[in-house]
């Protein structure tokens, strides 16, 4: 366990702004940890959030609405053209995988 007291001590001998710099940044350093853990764990399923029957009322939502149609149309462009998509405001869209019942065998 890290003992405070000592760092504190050492630090009271020095000027106040060097112990409100090392404050920062243990302040710093304490935020990065505690943020950096629910990130991991977002999910990456963008159909998840774009559930909407119609368009929202709301200020804030249709905007969320408006990214939603704005990367459905970005992934049926993947999906029609078979690639990732680096055009028209789309950027590292890929297709989604072909289903099994989908796939076919081309044609001799």
């Amino acid at each position: 366990m890290l003992d405070i007291s000592k760092f504190s001590t050492a630090i009271s001998h020095y000027r106040p702004g060097l112990r409100l710099a090392a404050l920062g940044v243990l302040a710093g350093l304490s935020y990065g940890v505690a943020a950096s853990t629910p990130a991991s764990a977002a999910p990456t399923d963008w159909r998840l959030a774009c559930q909407d029957k119609a368009a929202p009322q709301g200020y804030g939502e249709s905007i969320r609405y408006n990214n939603c149609v704005r990367q459905r149309d970005c992934q049926e462009l993947a999906n029609a053209t078979g690639a990732t998509v680096f055009a028209a405001g789309c950027f590292w869209v890929s297709p989604d995988a072909p289903s099994g019942a989908e796939f076919r065998r081309p044609a001799r």
